[in-house]
């Protein structure tokens, strides 16, 4: 499929790897998403709300209250807001700068030559391009303003860049939207969520942020089939008769190929026709109409865009590997006896591969093992997590030598001759990995970091060679959790399951969406073992202490009579 292309791409990720490799910082950034609730998502930029203007007689800090509180006017470019300000403060304040997103009532303080501050705890920021960053517990921002008469009636003269909203008015204002990019080797949309404001003009935005490329968590892991330099011709991408028509210059096309063009037609299908009023989208030059060609098309591009994972599990039963398909246990033919191993926590590709990953009783040891294999021992290391069995030919693993982690790669595709490869994550200094999962998609994992004894969930990148070999992961993402967690699983293309484990004490399992909710799944459960997850809420199973497993049905938990322990699904 499209092999110039790829090559072509393979290039650009080679640069980008170039510049992790010099790049790179040892620190863990705050980047993630925030939030507690369902966000709204592909909405129809009709939001509209009427702030208060000012009014006549208002002190200073009536102009910095309001003026603040006019953050939720978004139409004619925040017109009320921009009243409550001198007229060269006006022209000069940028409202889409940033948005600060705060938890309690601002107070307001009083200062020397006529200034006020207003200080508030802040829970989360959204900058140009949509992307939000959240922000540690009890944060607080104090933000400045500088006040001046103006015919007797007091205005802004100098403000903070940006606006600031309460978390129940950033639902409202605010819409939910994902890009995609892909995957070097071009074999799955990779979604990258942003926040728009929900006004006239969101599908230029959209295609704009498109175009300025991947989240940073993403983008050395990421490609995109636009240019790096392109650009729209025009401010704005109008929508008629559900046709959204989206204009480039001609020098920005000139000289793809046809196959090149339906990328960039399937990139920008994926974005704009999630918006409930797009139903097509029609790419145009200098406003004129542009074809594939003879080519291949958008239409013929072999493209997962929502991989979903297979419902056929992993598990150990009396030492031996077994496979669960729904409720039926059933043996591997011809697998290797491997009791004597003492198997723990396997693994298994989501692919025709029939090759399996475990540790060994001692948690030291990863073997691979297939009826065709044998059983091979592939790495050896300290307090190893649970393998991850990428769709690429690699099992990945994270070994903890003096608290501090080292990423593992090690290939189970016999018919790729490749070595183990020590996955580079600078970021990782000082720190330990207690669980380490890479997506579908194979563009990102998802980590459990604990930092002394403080655990953090994050994604990152997944940096890959133009082989699809690891190389490393990028500067990660921070997620927001609730509950105390050790372990992590993908359950669908765009959330993960995150629980601690316990002989003897109740913990909670919860789910946690790249859109930032969190959402408690059922009860507590008395001496949580483990967790598999699948496609859906049916198919998330739990093991306890005292019951091997449980299935999730929506809001309880229902005992299973299945006689197998530490179950995995593929990946």
């Amino acid at each position: 499929m499209i092999p110039a292309l790829r090559r072509r791409l393979a290039a650009a990720m080679g640069c980008a790897l170039l510049l992790l490799t010099v790049g790179c910082a040892p620190m863990i950034p705050t980047d993630g998403p925030v939030g507690t609730s369902d966000p709204e998502v592909g909405g129809d930029f009709e939001y509209v709300f009427d702030p208060r203007g000012p009014q006549e007689g208002d002190s200073p800090e009536e102009i910095v209250r309001y003026f603040i509180q006019a953050g939720v006017g978004v139409q004619d470019d925040y017109a009320v807001a921009r009243e409550y300000m001198t007229a060269e403060a006006a022209a000069e304040w940028t409202p889409g700068e940033r948005t600060v997103v705060y938890s309690t009532e601002p107070r307001y303080f009083p200062g020397e030559d006529d200034t006020f501050t207003a200080q508030m705890e802040v829970e989360s920021q959204i900058d140009s391009s949509g992307i939000m960053t959240s922000l540690p517990e009890n944060s607080t921002e104090a933000m400045e303003f500088t006040l001046t008469e103006v015919e007797g009636e007091w205005r802004i003269s100098d403000a903070p860049s940006g606006t600031m909203l309460p978390y129940g008015q950033f639902q409202r204002v605010y819409a939910a939207h994902t890009l995609y990019f892909y995957d070097p080797q071009l074999q799955y949309a990779v979604p990258d969520l942003r926040w728009f404001v929900n006004r006239p003009g969101l599908p230029a935005e959209i295609v704009s942020a498109l175009l300025d490329g991947p989240a940073p968590y993403l983008s050395p892991a990421v490609v995109s089939g636009f240019p790096s330099d392109a650009r729209l011709s025009r401010a704005s991408v109008p929508v008629e008769d559900g046709v959204a028509q989206v204009d480039f210059d001609n020098d920005i096309v000139a000289g793809l190929s046809d196959e090149e063009r339906a990328l960039m037609q399937h990139q920008i299908d994926l974005v704009l026709t999630q918006l409930s009023a797009v139903r097509d989208v029609q790419v145009t030059v200098d406003q004129r109409e542009i074809s594939a060609g003879d080519g291949e098309s958008a239409d013929d591009l072999d493209i997962d865009v929502e991989p979903a994972v297979d419902a056929t599990q992993v598990g150990i039963h009396d030492g031996t590997l077994m496979r669960q398909s729904g409720l039926e246990t059933m043996s591997i033919n011809n697998l290797p006896d491997v009791s004597d191993l003492e198997p723990q926590q396997p693994a298994m590709p989501d692919e025709a591969a029939d090759v399996y990953a475990f540790l060994d009783g001692e948690g030291s040891d990863l073997y691979h093992v297939g009826p065709d294999l044998g059983v091979s021992l592939s790495f050896s290391g300290e307090d190893l997590v649970r393998p991850s069995m990428d769709n690429f030919g690699w099992t990945w693993t994270a070994s903890n030598a003096s608290d501090e982690a080292t990423v593992h790669a090690l290939p189970y595709d016999e018919s790729l001759p490749r070595n183990e490869v020590q996955v580079s994550v600078d970021w990782l200094e000082g720190r330990s990995i207690t669980s380490l999962r890479i997506s579908q998609d194979g563009a990102r994992a998802a980590v459990v970091v604990d930092d002394g004894g403080e655990r953090t969930l994050y994604m990152t990148g997944v940096i890959r060679d133009s082989e699809g070999a690891p190389q490393g992961l990028a500067e990660p993402m921070r997620m927001e959790t609730t509950t105390d967690i050790e372990e992590v699983r993908w359950s669908e293309n765009n959330s993960l399951v995150v629980w601690e484990n316990s002989e003897d004490e109740a913990r909670q399992v919860e789910r946690v969406t790249i859109s930032g909710t969190n959402e408690p799944l059922g009860r507590v459960l008395l001496g949580l073992q483990n967790v598999s997850a699948g496609e859906g809420e049916r198919n998330i199973f739990a093991e306890t202490v005292d019951y091997p497993q449980q299935t999730f049905l929506g809001e309880t938990w229902d005992v299973e009579d299945l006689d197998i322990r530490d179950m995995s699904y593929p990946g």
